[in-house]
């Protein structure tokens, strides 16, 4: 198939004009796509009038197939290719993740200026490990993991876009961003706010106290989202990450660099 295949309808991206405080925010790794981050990303744009990018990462919104000949570096290419179109606009960056997107952001902190950082769910390692470690076997034989696409869909009132199934394969993507992330901790200085679900049945529950605890940032400031499970899509805490990183960011991008 060409990687050039047709974008699922409402799998974005989105881009809001706004303010020259610009914010990069990027999807997770599980078959969603930018759907999951739009309500967010408009409630930050309508608070703070802020410039917003939520890039759609190769292989995702388009077909299963596609993604697993995606490599890492497509998806840092994307990136790359975002923070520069924000950094040409706005005076002020920030970039936050959800769950695989927070590992990519943590990676860009170590490498790219910002002001400030956002995670969300962003694991360390995943609660159940098993597919983890028989990946690289599974992956002879089994080729695709079906998601829990029905439920996802009917538990966000049909507003999430994405697969029906993910390549087995993306288990060792993950694992080297995992391992890329843990190394760059140490070196990332910039403010950092860490919201984790308490109810996450998806990652492993130290993931949020690991990072806490490991990140070189002065500033640092860790938020369990009580009623929230993994997804972000129509979370029951949506007001409370909203109202947390929109004074984060008012915070910082008043801060001088």
């Amino acid at each position: 198939m060409s990687k050039s295949e047709s974008i699922l309808p409402g799998a974005g991206p989105f881009f809001f004009e706004g303010n020259n405080i610009g914010i990069l925010m990027i999807h997770g790794g599980g078959g969603g796509t930018c759907a999951d981050l739009k309500p967010l990303a408009e409630a930050l744009h309508k608070l703070g009038g802020y410039t917003m990018s939520v890039p759609l990462l190769p292989g995702y919104g388009t077909s299963p197939e596609i993604l697993r000949t995606t490599t890492v570096a497509e998806w840092k290419n994307k990136i790359e290719q975002e923070y520069a179109r924000l950094k040409q606009k706005c005076d002020k960056l920030f970039m936050g993740g959800h769950s695989m997107g927070g590992l990519l952001t943590l990676i860009t902190a170590r490498e790219k200026e910002l002001d400030g950082i956002f995670l969300i769910s962003t694991p360390i390692d995943f609660g159940s490990k098993i597919i983890t470690y028989f990946a690289p076997i599974l992956n002879l034989f089994i080729k695709y993991h079906s998601v829990e696409f029905e439920k996802l869909k009917k538990e966000s009132g049909g507003k999430w876009v994405g697969y029906e199934k993910i390549p087995i394969n993306i288990v060792g993507k993950l694992k080297k961003l995992k391992k890329e992330m843990k190394k760059a901790l140490p070196g990332i200085t910039v403010p950092v706010l860490l919201m984790q679900g308490r109810q996450d049945s998806v990652i492993d529950k130290n993931s949020m106290d690991f990072i806490y605890n490991k990140i070189g940032s002065q500033y640092r400031k860790k938020i369990w989202l009580e009623n929230n499970d993994h997804p972000i899509l129509e979370s029951p805490d949506q007001d409370l990450i909203v109202k947390n990183i929109n004074e984060f960011l008012k915070t910082f991008s008043q801060k001088m660099k």
